[in-house]
């Protein structure tokens, strides 16, 4: 009944449900935030905020009237309204993280948290309420006063009442400091400690430094007891400089409020804030920035073939760290280095050696960014000029450098390298072969590697391996362990020159390459041929035949095919060389060479060597045209025989042509009754050797036309034997009676000793040159009229007119 009535009075006054947010009076404390009546007594009275100098303010005590009247500011208190550190800490919280609002939820949320810190049973039953929870009494007076927004500002109370209750009680005070140190290595890196006696964070500014983890000389996350890592960024141009720093730490809220009373009404508490207080430091002694760049060097390869002098810097501080520039990157620092050549591996030495040849300069400058951390490759505009052994001498100097750089080096800075560092040195050692360029199978092959220029000092191991290309293979890819056939032994030089090298047989027609190496005596490659490379090819080819046959021959010669052998001859195993020839039987010259038509397979015939080869004679027969095939073989031994080359058929060159007999005859022209007579014939077309014979046949005519017939046959000559061409005189004939005498000769050709002669030519009957005129008394010259213009008288007016004739001749040639 109680509560009906206070809801009652209440509803004259405000609207139900509602919040009054009020405006604060220019004179004294005003309304902020918040819920219920802003009057020194009301029924449900005032929750949430009082603004006072700006600042909003909470009620302390729970039941005293509102602080509508002039408010008094007395600042920052460590024991307003009697309260212990903790529950000042407490409330401060409360007041400054969540109590500067305007949102009346909130507002009223931390109205009741304070109050029930500052005084909790006066809290829960100023209103009435009788329980024990500040959520029940929250519940009680809000019901009624802003029933909606009820039970959001139990909830958050509770939770801030919580929170608040949790924090320990803050310091009232605090001090701290700023610790440098220099990496004893590395002055430019260090770190810097915040000391702080107690616990407390905020911001730190470096100065010539900067944190090393995020590369900023501000930090905003700085907590007492921690060390962080910097970097130094000196001032340019500055041989020393300090590193230094400052900054302001918090060290969590105060135990007090801004403290405001009322005559007559609330004490209020406003945000007292967080603990703040300084911190600075330096160097304990300046930093010198100045320091001592050097060099070690590494050439890229200690032997090369020759080109570019190329080298690998890297930079690094003999004393003190690297220095740097205002922005943090590296000082640069410019080398400079002479190369020089020598004939003979350079000795380390202080100086250089006054047999050293100038030939090139290199430079080099570090960049703001890597600095000491990387290295440099250096590579020369200029060629090495030839074998030799070359090193690099490097300097860095004072004077060479920029101002800034120059700032941190000592006056007068030099630092130069010994000549003769074995890092430096490169040698140009031109290593070559020569392999035997072609060989015969069976035979060995050889290899010659030529080192020219420089030889280390100590020796060089060279050797070679050669490989067989398999078929179908590219020569540059057959170095490869599977195609091996032979690897030397390395043999130690110590100048340079020609070594060679001898492998074992060769194993078979092909192509085999070289690959010549040679290390130093500690095994570090100098050189590795290329695979496949013509100079270290060797070839083991097939020999090739070329034939010329003999082109033709007469009936029964002896025809021939030569074959022109190229190449080497297999050192191992019988190579031969056999012939096959064929008559053709017309046609296509490619299809006339087939077993029906083969003539004779030769004998084979040893190669020993390149070379004419000529096949065993054959005779020929049958006139016509005949193809030769020559086939080229070799024997392995102990292996099957392989044929090497194969001519075709059918080739111009490979063409013998037998040609038929012929005879031409002439007889004697005339002769005397009784006197010997014969007939010459020229034989041609028949081959040397020949077994052939000439058979002369005389025929009597008795008339002017020719007639040779069993009947008119009168003599037939033994055979006269013919062995070739020429000139062959029949047996000598004579005749009883006079007449015209006509003369065949036939030519007869014997295949075999046992083979019946074959005719191959006879004459006709009557041809010119083959008649013999037989006369009672044969005459020529001058008298030969008269002897023919008596021919017809009969025999004894012949024989008397014929001595008349004979005696006219002797007188006249007796006459003186």
């Amino acid at each position: 009944m109680k509560r009906v009535l206070i809801a009652l009075l209440l509803a004259a006054t405000v609207v139900v449900g509602g919040a009054v947010v009020l405006t604060k009076s220019a004179s004294a404390a005003s309304p902020g935030a918040g819920f219920g009546a802003w009057e020194p007594v009301s029924a449900y009275g005032w929750h949430g905020s009082m603004r006072v100098n700006g600042i909003d303010t909470y009620c302390i005590f729970p039941g005293r009237p509102v602080p509508t009247g002039e408010s008094v500011d007395h600042g920052l208190s460590f024991d307003a309204a009697g309260l212990d550190p903790q529950r000042l800490t407490a409330i401060n919280m409360l007041v400054s993280r969540y109590g500067q609002t305007s949102d009346p939820v909130q507002a009223a949320s931390v109205g009741w948290a304070v109050k029930a810190i500052a005084d909790w049973d006066e809290t829960l039953h100023t209103f009435g309420y009788p329980g024990d929870s500040l959520q029940g009494a929250i519940h009680w007076t809000f019901s009624a006063l802003a029933p909606a927004q009820d039970q959001a500002v139990q909830d958050l109370a509770a939770a801030y009442y919580t929170e608040a209750m949790a924090q320990p009680a803050g310091p009232a005070q605090g001090s701290g400091r700023l610790e440098f140190t220099a990496d004893a290595a590395d002055s430019g890196r260090g770190t810097v400690t915040v000391h702080a006696d107690v616990a407390a964070r905020g911001t730190v500014t470096l100065e010539n430094a900067v944190f090393a983890d995020t590369g900023s000389p501000v930090r905003e996350d700085a907590t007492a007891g921690a060390t962080y890592e910097l970097i130094a960024t000196p001032p340019s141009g500055a041989a020393t400089y300090t590193v230094r720093g400052s900054g302001t730490l918090r060290g969590g809220f105060l135990p007090a409020v801004r403290y405001m009373t009322t005559p007559g009404g609330q004490d209020t508490a406003g945000p007292g804030g967080e603990l703040e207080f300084p911190v600075a430091g330096e160097d304990a002694t300046p930093r010198d920035i100045r320091f001592a760049p050097q060099i070690s060097t590494q050439v890229v390869s200690r032997y090369v073939p020759g080109g570019r002098y190329i080298d690998d810097v890297s930079f690094s501080s003999a004393k003190g760290p690297w220095a740097r520039t205002a922005d943090g990157g590296y000082a640069p620092v410019s080398a400079t280095a002479s190369v020089y050549r020598t004939a003979t591996e350079p000795q380390l030495a202080d100086t250089v050696p006054a047999d050293a040849e100038e030939v090139g300069a290199l430079t080099v400058t570090t960049d703001v960014v890597g600095g000491p951390e990387v290295p440099y490759r250096v590579e020369s505009e200029w060629q090495l000029p030839g074998p030799g052994f070359y090193t690099a001498v490097w300097r860095i100097e004072h004077d060479r450098q920029t101002a800034g750089t120059q700032a941190v080096l000592e006056p007068g800075y030099v630092w130069v390298e010994r000549f003769g560092e074995v890092s430096q040195v490169t040698a140009v050692t031109a290593v070559s072969s020569a392999a035997e360029p072609v060989v015969a199978v069976g035979a060995s092959m050889s290899d010659v590697v030529i080192v020219s220029g420089a030889v280390p000092s100590a020796g060089l191991d060279v050797s070679t391996e050669v490989f067989r290309v398999p078929d179908g293979v590219v020569a540059g890819d057959a170095c490869t362990p599977e195609n091996s056939l032979w690897r030397s032994e390395s043999i130690r030089i110590h100048a340079a020159g020609s070594t060679s090298f001898t492998a074992p047989a060769v194993p078979d027609f092909g192509t085999y390459v070289w690959r010549e190496r040679a290390t130093d005596t500690e095994g570090v490659l100098v050189h590795e041929g290329l695979c496949g490379v013509e100079e270290e090819t060797t070839r083991a080819p097939r020999p090739t035949v070329t034939t010329t046959a003999q082109a033709s021959t007469g009936l029964g010669g002896e025809a021939r095919d030569v074959a022109t052998v190229a190449g080497p001859i297999p050192a191992t195993g019988p190579t031969e060389i056999t012939f096959d020839l064929y008559r053709s039987p017309g046609g296509e010259p490619a299809a006339a060479c087939t077993p029906e038509t083969l003539v004779t397979s030769t004998a084979a015939v040893t190669v020993i060597g390149p070379g004419e080869v000529a096949s065993p004679g054959v005779r020929l027969h049958e006139t016509g045209t005949y193809f030769w095939i020559e086939r080229l073989w070799h024997g392995p031994a102990g292996g099957e025989r392989t044929l090497l080359a194969e001519g075709t058929c059918g080739q111009p060159n490979e063409t013998t042509v037998v040609t038929a007999p012929e005879v031409a005859t002439v007889a004697d022209e005339r002769v005397a009754v009784g006197a010997p007579y014969a007939d010459t014939a020229t034989v041609t077309g028949l081959g040397e050797g020949a077994d052939a014979e000439l058979v002369f046949t005389v025929y009597r005519s008795s008339g002017d036309a020719p007639v040779c017939t069993d009947e008119t046959r009168e003599t037939v000559t033994p055979p006269i034997a013919v062995t070739g061409p020429g000139e062959y005189r029949s047996p000598e004939v004579s005749s009883r009676d006079a007449g015209v005498r006509h003369w065949i000769a036939e030519l007869r050709y014997r295949a075999a000793p046992t083979a019946e002669p074959l005719v191959v030519h006879r004459g006709t009957c009557g041809e010119a040159g083959e008649t013999t005129r037989v006369d009672l008394l044969a005459a020529t010259g001058p008298d030969a009229a008269v002897v023919g213009g008596v021919a017809g008288v009969g025999g004894l007016s012949a024989l008397i007119l014929g001595g008349i004739a004979l005696w006219v001749r002797h007188s006249h040639r007796a006459r003186p």
